[in-house]
């Protein structure tokens, strides 16, 4: 028996331009708004995600540690 994968649902507010663009694409490709959504965001964060967490992590680490680093630097 196959494995369903659990569903959220999620509001998404974009330009009327830029929503109209999806809702034509959507229909010239014969698949859905929500479809097209998944793969955009899949391949945004197979492209962006791991960088940019980690850069959210270090400044977060500078943040947290600023005052250590800061004596460390005037030893």
């Amino acid at each position: 028996m196959p494995t369903q994968t659990k569903m959220t649902g999620l509001t998404l507010r974009l330009p009327v331009e830029l929503a109209d663009a999806l809702k034509n694409y959507a229909f010239v490709t014969d698949t859905s708004a929500n479809e097209v959504m998944k793969t955009a965001v899949t391949e945004y964060l197979k492209t962006h995600a791991q960088t940019d967490m980690v850069r959210a992590a270090f400044e977060k680490v500078l943040q947290q540690h600023s005052v250590a680093f800061e004596k460390l630097e005037n030893l």
